[in-house]
């Protein structure tokens, strides 16, 4: 079965195949990652976005043949990017895929297969611009992603959804009646290496820095409610004044010996870190359901996030981790102390949900076979 996808350009590739040459990969896209390499019988296709050359490029890695097409059409945004669709149009015809799936309304990427493929497409629902605008300020463009978001869902034929979260939140913009959900793996590692033992006094947080994903308040509980021996990773990047807000904060409160800030790691890295932490502390205010928790959850660090969105779904879901009221420091801090000080995730009842319930829920097999049984209905549907 051939399968084509519409998605952005992972950072993975294009560090580990382009020789980090910038070819406009914005964000890890882990969730891809995940699946691969794809399973027997699935030759799988994958159209990336890039701004940066005017060749396209084609090359296999782990599994997938990645195809780099560029578009350089100035202020897609305000054509509500109904015309990307044309430069992927020849690549499409050249593999007549079963079905197309675009990874994404908040871009062109379902847009894309929607146009390509109006009856055997596949459009999943990620970030959901139109709900994080009710949550978090965003920058003007967004309205106009909105609504494009809201354009490719009434158009939908097909719509896949990660959780129960992601789907509902995104419900009153949905017209079909085939609407599935779909779990997204995590990388492999994460499900293969042994988890913490929880004995490290490490937190960690991994994520952007910046306001959606609570580095405030993550900071602040940590500051107030973590005891002196204990100390907190930070990983990930943000804008440059974010960046130096986030260092003065350190020195400010005089935090250089508790915490230490990554910018980027790689996936053993962060493996290796995972497994000597114990906390994962992630107050984010709106995430359909963030892959770092995910793999955290599966390493066995015990989550502590405020009561929302995609990170509350997965805490009740697996009854592992605490919730924090709502955007609410003072109860972050609170909840933050009392697991540093009880360590639950020590408890045998909740250590063997990590092999017994998390990591199969995130499997990759597993997953492909949902996916594949899904592509299937959809092609001779």
């Amino acid at each position: 079965m051939k399968i084509l996808w519409i998605c952005g350009l992972p950072q993975e590739v294009q560090r580990e195949v382009l020789r980090n040459q910038d070819h406009g990969a914005y964000a890890a896209w882990s969730w891809i990652m995940g699946h691969l390499p794809p399973p027997d019988g699935i030759e799988l296709h994958i159209a990336c976005r890039t701004a940066r050359h005017t060749s396209p490029q084609e090359f296999t890695y782990r599994g997938a043949r990645f195809h780099l097409i560029p578009v350089k059409a100035r202020a897609r945004v305000f054509c509500l990017f109904q015309f990307d669709w044309l430069f992927f149009r020849e690549l499409a015809k050249q593999i007549n895929p079963d079905v197309i799936h675009g990874w994404g309304t908040e871009d062109a990427y379902a847009l894309i297969a929607i146009r390509l493929s109006p009856e055997r497409h596949l459009v999943q629902i990620q970030g959901n611009i139109n709900t994080y605008r009710k949550r978090v300020p965003m920058p003007w463009q967004a309205i106009l992603a909105a609504w494009s978001e809201r354009m490719a869902l009434a158009r939908a034929r097909h719509v896949v959804a990660e959780n129960e979260y992601s789907l509902e939140s995104a419900w009153p913009m949905i017209r079909t009646k085939s609407v599935h959900i779909v779990e997204h793996p995590i990388r492999a590692g994460f499900c293969t290496a042994p988890p913490a033992d929880g004995e490290g006094r490490q937190i960690l947080y991994l994520g952007a820095i910046e306001e959606r994903k609570g580095i405030w308040d993550a900071l602040e509980a940590f500051r107030g409610g973590a005891p002196a021996d204990w100390k907190l990773m930070i990983v990930g990047n943000g804008e440059a004044g974010t960046v130096a807000r986030l260092r003065r904060s350190i020195s400010e409160n005089d935090l250089h010996s508790r915490v230490r800030h990554h910018p980027q790691l790689s996936t053993a890295e962060i493996v290796s870190l995972m497994q000597v932490s114990s906390v994962f502390l992630l107050p984010t205010r709106i995430d359909t359901g963030p892959t770092a928790l995910k793999e955290a959850l599966a390493m066995g660090l015990w989550p502590v996030c405020y009561d929302n969105s995609g990170p509350a779904y997965y805490i009740r879901r697996f009854q592992y981790g605490n919730l924090a009221e709502d955007l609410k420091i003072a109860d972050l801090t609170a909840v933050l102390r009392q697991v540093l000080a009880t360590q639950p995730w020590k408890q045998m009842v909740n250590r063997t949900k990590i092999e017994a319930h998390i990591r199969p829920h995130f499997d990759r097999g597993r997953i492909w076979r949902d996916l594949t049984t899904l592509y299937r209905n959809i092609s001779s549907a």
